[in-house]
């Protein structure tokens, strides 16, 4: 049976290729060779894939099994699922299919057909488990070869890039398939003719049939002669009857500035694996951007930590080490972040962090830019609207316990308190709170000077009070929280009758509260770093050729990835391909207009860019010239 699909044998269209700096094929590979491969060939296997996906042509279908009626029917079943594109549903399915019909003759099919499935849900670590299971207890099934083969793009995208090519050596030895054969052997060239140098192993090939062992030689051959190793082509040529072509020209190989590899560290796997490839995804449109605009040519490497702190760090350390990739964006999240950054404290690795909020991450390493604005500096640009333009001597902060909450809220206590402020009240609320009227009330009886359980007081004349009702006004007071958790608190605060100015997160953004209305959100003033953009000239020309290559409008996530990687390459040109005067040249980045917004760092390398809005008629409409105060208070206070 055949089961060769060009739409399902191709790779995820996430790769792209790359010039590696040299080649190793070698039997027996030992470890120092190992670790070798992986510095310079991880590009060499994107070189692979991406003719892969070049060469695919049209596709077939499967055809059925021979089996018992009820067999026949699930696989025709599983079979819909990954043509529906199900691949989760389709796991499953031949994972049951596995133990319920266990004496089948058709049971390497379910196996490799779940593999497959694991492969295509981005799952690589399980899927090279799957094949390997598979290769190992189903020797003689006639999808070995295809087994070889997706076995070997797992290797690639796990950075296992020795057993990937040895991989892709034993599914031409094996395969039978003129298509596959082609694929695979025309990938095998243009690794050689992109590879620097090269270091081969005859007796590797010596399993391979003449014609294709020949095919191999041969390209490798053309790339010792044109690196100046003609003696070591001559001995390989002459197995295959022939001889160097002397006429090629000489290899030159690149000059530094030529170096234009830029490594995408992110999750493609895993339940993270759509918001890397959003960003993947706008990294792309800049690319090719820069390439008709800016004469720069990047080549995108991506490399997928899966989520995992260690994994990212593991990924840096290693890009650190290869001197052919100039920067590294990612990864995605804070957790992420840190880890990497702390394990490139002493390296020198440029490490863009397109959307990981937490504070602190750029301290771990010089060479760390983080481009979303953290949370803390929310809290520090709420602080100085308070003092700078309110005149605000008190404060009082209700806040929700979530993370990020706590740190705006202590970003702010502790920068209002250090410009003259002070804060007169702090209260916590859980996120499953629905009623805030015990931390109101307590607000109101700290401002009253009264025990925080008072229900009832006597005012002057003797008469007593219930202070619900009675109003108390408070300079300002610092709001973080959730969009459904302010829809429930704002109007509260109202009911109360405390009188203030409210200044909040950018949560504040979220359509849901600003549809509450004038009484309820009152002159309330927030932060957002991500308002504003949607009709920006950089935003919209960025939207059409989005729209233009994937069908759809850009998220966040995607214009962000596209701002970081058109930075860099907009830096790299004048760096000419040095990692330590580019990381001096991004550390001076000053007001840059992207798709998701400004970019201007701080001493720290750290987007300090948060533009205030006010709620006006139900909309946030910016606070002109506020973003340039906050900043050069910033600047004052450190």
């Amino acid at each position: 049976m055949g089961l060769l699909q060009n739409s399902e044998i191709a790779p995820d269209p996430v790769l792209s290729g790359d010039s590696p700096d040299s080649l190793w094929i070698n039997g027996g590979v030992s470890g120092g060779v190992a670790r070798h491969h992986r510095r310079g060939g991880r590009s060499l296997v994107s070189c692979v894939v991406g003719l892969l996906l070049a060469v695919a042509i049209g596709s077939i279908t499967y055809g059925g099994i021979n089996d018992r009626g009820e067999v026949v029917a699930d696989y025709a079943k599983g079979r819909r699922l990954m043509r529906e594109g199900d691949y989760l549903g389709a796991s499953r399915h031949f994972e049951h299919m596995k133990g319920q019909y266990p004496d089948s003759k058709n049971l390497d099919l379910f196996v490799f057909h779940r593999a497959q499935c694991d492969y295509h849900l981005g799952q690589f670590s399980a899927a090279a488990v799957g094949f390997e299971y598979f290769l190992s207890h189903f020797g003689d099934s006639p999808e070995v070869p295809y087994g070889h083969f997706f076995l070997a793009n797992c290797h690639h995208r796990l950075s296992r890039v020795t057993d990937a090519v040895e991989s892709y050596l034993e599914a031409y030895r094996l395969s039978h398939d003129k298509r596959l054969d082609e694929i695979v052997g025309a990938s095998l060239e243009a690794a050689f003719e992109t590879a620097s140098s090269v270091s081969l192993d005859p007796a590797l090939l010596n399993d391979l049939p003449q014609p294709k062992r020949c095919r191999v030689i041969r390209a490798a051959a053309a790339r010792l002669t044109s690196s100046g190793d003609a003696a070591m082509a001559e001995r390989l040529l002459a197995s295959c009857g022939g001889g160097v072509d002397h006429t090629l020209p000489e290899y030159r190989p690149q000059r530094r500035s030529e170096v234009n590899s830029i490594a995408v560290m992110l999750p493609f796997s895993g339940e993270m694996g759509g918001y890397g490839q959003e960003i993947y995804n706008g990294a792309v449109i800049a690319a090719e951007q820069l390439r008709q605009e800016a004469d720069f040519n990047p080549t995108l490497v991506p490399y997928d930590t899966k989520g995992d702190p260690l994994d990212a760090a593991r990924i840096a350390v290693e890009l650190s080490r290869d001197e052919s990739v100039l920067a590294a964006i990612g990864p995605l999240t804070s957790e992420e972040a840190a880890v990497t950054s702390a394990a490139l404290a002493c390296r020198s690795l440029p490490l863009i962090v397109p959307a990981a909020t937490q504070a602190g991450l750029t301290g771990f390493s010089d060479g760390t830019f983080q481009l979303s604005p953290n949370t803390e500096r929310q809290g520090l640009a709420m602080a100085h609207y308070a003092v700078d333009s309110l005149h605000a001597d008190t404060a009082v902060i209700v806040t929700s316990t979530a993370t990020d909450h706590l740190r705006m809220a202590r970003a702010f206590a502790d920068r209002f308190e250090k410009l003259g402020g002070t804060v007169a009240a702090v209260e916590y609320y859980r996120s499953r709170d629905k009623d805030f009227g015990p931390y109101l009330r307590d607000i109101k009886a700290l401002i009253w000077g009264l025990p925080p359980d008072s229900i009832f007081f006597t005012n002057e004349y003797g008469d007593t009070l219930d202070p619900d009702g009675i109003p108390v006004t408070v300079d300002c007071m610092y709001l973080p929280g959730s969009p459904q958790q302010l829809r429930l608190l704002l109007p509260q605060i109202r009911f109360y009758k405390i009188e203030t100015v409210y200044l909040g997160s950018d949560a504040w953004a979220d359509e849901e509260v600003l549809r509450l209305g004038h009484d309820v959100t009152g002159r309330a003033v927030f932060p957002s770093p991500f308002l504003g953009t949607d009709n920006s000239e950089e935003y919209l020309r960025f939207a059409a050729a989005y729209d233009a290559r994937f069908g759809k409008r850009p998220s966040r996530l995607a214009s962000i990835g596209f701002d970081a990687l058109r930075l860099v390459g907009l830096t790299a040109r004048e760096a000419e391909g040095d990692r330590e005067k580019l990381t001096a040249l991004l550390t001076r980045t000053a007001d840059y207009r992207g798709a998701a917004g400004r970019i201007t760092l701080s001493a720290e390398r750290e987007n300090r860019h948060m533009p205030l809005y006010r709620i006006v008629d139900g909309a946030a409409t910016p606070l002109a010239s506020q973003t340039t105060v906050v900043e050069e208070a910033e600047s004052e206070q450190r």
